[in-house]
């Protein structure tokens, strides 16, 4: 199915320009766990069942921005964006065992939307900065179709979109020393359909230092030592499989339905790791 866009923009002059973008996306349900169900080789019974109302995403973005390149380089824009037949990847714990199933939810309509920036600056004395930030809120537009039910998912917030995120860059380089050091931060995100269980917002900071090695002939060896996770932040950095609900829930129709708890990625400790490398 073609996928139309728009791109339009307008310079004022060499440092001033405004944007207006519009996309569109498409695709079919790709998961196996889709199109066939799954079944307990103890009980039989069936564990995941065929994606019920099997229809292709498709989403309208549209972006409106400004860029300013001069004494530094900045960008804002604000985005809006629509989704139908939202899909997403469930995946959960099955009963009494630490197997895993997954299975594909059509999460129906899905609306975000939000302001974005981010500023850097030229190299001054080798240093460079760079700071970006983003506020989007998400909406989902539909109860969605669960367990011979419907779960009250209308209105919840989507599952793995931070509200608030945002980050802080220095890089050096003299050309003989270089390093960068980053400082982020993600907010709190939602790890099922029902907003019923969220990981905590967390903060990391991250620092690189090298320098460049006399050459061997045509070879510039370079040294680095990396620090990741230096304040050791204990955190969990997203999610490997989301669910419908965490708690029990009852459904539309009135059907309890049995939550399940969502799967997660645990955040890297601080970690310190030297490396040597050579351009050629």
């Amino acid at each position: 199915m073609p996928s139309p866009q728009v791109l339009i923009n307008y310079n004022f002059n060499s440092h001033h320009q405004i944007y207006v973008n519009g996309t569109t996306g498409y695709h079919l349900p790709g998961s196996l766990s889709s199109q066939l169900a799954s079944y307990s080789r103890t009980t039989g019974k069936a564990q995941s069942l065929p994606l019920a109302d099997y229809k292709p995403e498709y989403m309208i973005t549209e972006e409106l921005g400004y860029r300013y390149n001069g004494l530094f380089m900045a960008n804002v824009a604000g985005f809006h964006y629509n989704v139908t037949n939202h899909q997403i990847s469930a995946q959960s714990y099955v009963e009494g065992s630490t197997s895993t199933i997954s299975q594909l939810i059509n999460a129906g309509g899905m609306e975000a939307y939000g302001v974005q920036a981010e500023i850097a600056t030229r190299p001054w004395h080798h240093i460079s900065a760079y700071a970006s930030g983003q506020y989007m809120h998400t909406r989902n537009g539909n109860n969605i179709a669960y367990s011979g039910d419907y779960l009250r998912t209308k209105g919840k917030e989507e599952v793995g979109a931070p509200k608030y995120s945002g980050s802080l860059g220095l890089t050096y380089n003299d050309g003989k020393w270089f390093g960068n050091f980053t400082l982020s931060y993600t907010g709190s995100q939602y790890a099922t359909l029902m907003n019923d269980q969220h990981i905590p917002g967390y903060i990391t900071a991250n620092l690189g230092v090298g320098r460049t090695l006399p050459k061997i002939g045509h070879v510039t060896p370079k040294i680095k030592l990396n620090l990741v996770n230096m304040g050791d932040e204990h955190y969990l950095s997203s999610m490997y499989g989301y669910t419908a609900a965490a708690t029990t829930q009852k459904g539309v129709f009135g059907t309890t339905i049995k939550g399940s708890s969502p799967t997660y990625v645990i955040g890297s400790p601080f970690v310190a790791m030297g490396t040597i490398s050579a351009d050629f």
